[in-house]
C-alpha cells in the first residue's frame, strides 16, 4: 500500500511539475493592431486556404500585416524572451482558423517547437534581404518591417510556407493570394528570389504562442532566455500553489464574434 501511495503520489508531482513547467504568457492586441509601421498599416489580400480538418478550402479577404500588442503575466518565461520590450510584442498570423480583433486580449502557451521548417527557410530568406549590407544577419529583421506592405509580405509567405508545400507560388496551390498591392508583391518576391540560397533561420529565434478560441501567434525568441525544461519543472514543483492561485485568478477575455484581422 505504501509503495502504491509513493507511485501515485509521484505521478503526480510529475503531472504537475509537467504542467507548471508550460509557458504562458497574456496578450493585449493593440487597438487598430497594424500599429508601429508606416502607412499603409496593411493590405487587404483575398486568400484561398485549405479547409481545416481536409475539408473544402476557404476563400476570404483579410488584412495582411505585422500585429503589434502588449505582454504581461509571463510565467515560466523571462521578459528577456521578448525581442523588444513587453510593451511592443510584435507578431504574425500563425493561423487562419481562429480570428483576433483590435483590443482583444489572450492567454497564450508558448510553444518552441511549432513552426515548420518552411517556416524557418522563409524567414531565413527574409532576414537576408533586409540584412542586406550589415556585417550579419540579423534573426530578428523579420518582425521590424520598415512600412505595412512589408509586413503584408512577410504575412503572406508566413502563411504559404504553413499552408501549402508545393512551389512557393501565390498563384497556386493550397495556399493562394491575389489583390496584393504592388509593393506588397514586390517585396514578396525579393524574399522568395533570396529564399534558395538563403541559410533558414535557427528555430531557437522563434516561437509560437498557442490559444483555443483565437489566432495563434509566431514571434521572435532570444535563444537562452528561456529557463531548460528540467529547470522549470522542478521550479513548478517549488511554486505549484502560487501557479495555481494564478490560474484560477486568470480569465482570457478573448470573443469569438468578430475578426478585426479580416476586411
Amino acid at each position: 500500500m505504501h509503495f502504491i501511495y509513493r507511485v501515485i503520489s509521484t505521478a503526480a508531482l510529475l503531472a504537475a511539475g509537467a504542467a507548471a513547467s508550460a509557458a504562458t504568457i497574456h496578450v493585449q492586441f493593440d487597438n487598430p493592431l497594424f500599429t508601429g509601421v508606416a502607412a499603409p498599416t496593411y493590405d487587404a489580400v483575398t486568400i484561398t486556404y485549405p479547409g481545416q480538418g481536409g475539408g473544402s478550402s476557404v476563400t476570404t479577404t483579410v488584412a495582411a500585416g505585422r500585429f503589434q500588442g502588449t505582454a504581461s503575466a509571463l510565467v515560466g518565461i523571462d521578459p528577456s524572451v521578448l525581442v523588444d520590450n513587453v510593451a511592443d510584442l510584435y507578431m504574425y498570423c500563425y493561423d487562419l482558423y481562429e480570428h483576433v480583433g483590435g483590443g482583444w486580449s489572450a492567454d497564450y502557451t508558448v510553444n518552441f517547437t511549432a513552426e515548420t521548417a518552411r517556416t524557418l527557410d522563409f524567414l531565413g530568406a527574409v532576414n537576408t534581404v533586409l540584412s542586406e549590407g550589415k556585417a550579419q544577419v540579423d534573426p530578428y529583421a523579420w518582425l521590424h518591417p520598415t512600412n505595412g506592405l512589408m509586413g503584408a509580405a512577410i504575412q503572406l509567405g508566413i502563411w504559404e510556407s504553413k499552408y501549402d508545400s508545393g512551389d512557393w507560388s501565390l498563384s497556386s496551390g493550397a495556399f493562394r493570394a491575389i489583390g496584393l498591392e504592388t509593393q506588397t508583391a514586390s517585396y514578396l518576391a525579393s524574399f522568395l528570389a533570396a529564399r534558395p540560397s538563403a541559410a533558414s533561420l535557427d528555430g531557437a529565434y522563434v516561437m509560437v504562442l498557442e490559444a483555443a478560441g483565437v489566432q495563434d501567434m509566431i514571434t521572435g525568441d532570444p535563444p537562452g532566455a528561456v529557463p531548460e525544461p528540467g529547470t522549470l519543472a522542478l521550479a513548478g514543483l517549488a511554486g505549484l500553489a502560487l501557479v495555481r492561485r494564478r490560474q484560477r485568478g486568470a480569465k482570457s477575455s478573448v470573443s469569438t464574434s468578430a475578426c478585426a484581422a479580416s476586411v
